[in-house]
């Protein structure tokens, strides 16, 4: 076989990973909020408009009741209480709204949001006759109408398109230990379903080797670590976490993961979905109660990370008082100061709690 034709040959290798790039717009983006990370991890959501607006960037949201925003519905679909066509129509709706704004593309803070959004545009252009019905529909409920979207985004690919701008412009400090100099150990968890609905089409780097959360971390001084349950599903999978009898499910995978990326000494995880991040971050301490094993590995989102990077307020700006699992240990190793009594002020740095 001829070098250039073997996948292990450099040639090869590039033509393997051209399958696994998608385009990235620079702006013109509609941000999409997520139901679980705003009320969870505050401060992981707001600091998305802070770096798009860090960047000048032409974007748009439009939340107000009045306006017809809602969820995605993605919960109620995969929970089965909610039909397809209920979710195509939600979907539509919030289509219109981004186009009102004049944008073109979509981007959600949500990883289910983004699988939903990127199903419903496979289903229009695979369907003969959906988009006409759909477009019947939503005239008929709302008055709206829309048009398919040019892009559909996950938040993380647009840090993922600016990690070396936010790096070289706006970042204080590198995931790197102050103290011995060397990169902290960064455990990628990437949310199924970004990288396994549509590994080809919506993926960076597809499901195996998805780069999304990755390549941030390394490009901001991080050490990638691999290790044999990289690509196991969290456990959230709806009808675990929804149903009371199947919770222990949930905890089960949680666990497998930890107890086979802890041999690595991983410095923290890293996380592109709100339910991903809930459930590595809460289940560490329900594993503790249990079985008395403690994993306690910070569990950050990607704008978390950036966000302690670059110097803004651990408690005030990035929320880490959030967590279960203590973050102030991460915070340490890089060097990145913070008051602890700072940890509950509200306005007028009120104690709230």
């Amino acid at each position: 076989m001829k070098e250039n034709n073997s996948l292990f040959s450099e040639t090869g290798r590039e033509s393997l990973w051209k399958r696994y790039i998608k385009d990235i717009p620079d702006d013109g983006y509609f941000l999409t909020l997520s139901c679980i990370l705003g009320a969870l991890y505050p401060g992981s959501e707001a600091m998305i408009p802070k770096v798009y607006d860090l960047f000048g960037l032409n974007w748009g949201t439009n939340p107000r009741p009045e306006s017809g925003w809602s969820c995605c519905s993605g919960i109620a679909y995969h929970g089965d209480i909610m039909p397809i066509e209920g979710t195509l129509l939600t979907v539509a709706r919030l289509w219109s709204i981004a186009q009102e704004i004049g944008v073109d593309t979509i981007t959600m803070s949500c990883v289910t949001s983004f699988g939903i959004h990127c199903e419903c545009r496979d289903l229009y252009e695979n369907e003969p006759g959906l988009k006409e019905k759909i477009d019947r529909l939503l005239k008929q409920s709302c008055g709206r109408e829309f048009e398919i979207p040019k892009y559909i985004l996950h938040t993380s690919d647009v840090f993922y398109h600016y990690r070396n701008q936010l790096r070289d412009n706006f970042m204080k400090f590198q995931l790197i230990d102050k103290k011995t100099g060397t990169p902290l150990n960064v455990v990628d968890h990437v949310g199924c379903h970004y990288s396994k609905l549509f590994p080809e089409e919506h993926s960076l780097g597809g499901s195996e080797y998805c780069e999304v959360l990755s390549g941030m971390a390394t490009a901001w001084g991080g050490k990638e670590i691999d290790y044999p349950e990289r690509r196991h599903c969290c456990g959230m999978g709806f009808r675990q976490c929804m149903i009371s009898p199947n919770r222990a499910g949930t905890m089960a995978s949680v666990h497998k993961k930890m107890k086979s990326m802890s041999p690595f000494q991983p410095d923290l995880i890293i996380t592109n979905c709100p339910g991903c991040q809930v459930f590595l971050d809460k289940e560490q301490w329900a594993i503790y109660e249990i079985t008395g094993k403690k994993y306690f590995i910070p569990v950050l989102t990607y704008q978390e990370v950036a966000g302690i990077l670059m110097g803004w307020d651990p408690y005030g700006v990035v929320g880490i008082q959030f967590h279960t699992v203590p973050v102030e240990p991460l915070l340490d190793k890089i060097g990145t100061p913070y008051n602890p009594s700072e940890a509950w002020l509200g306005i007028n740095k009120r104690q709230v709690y």
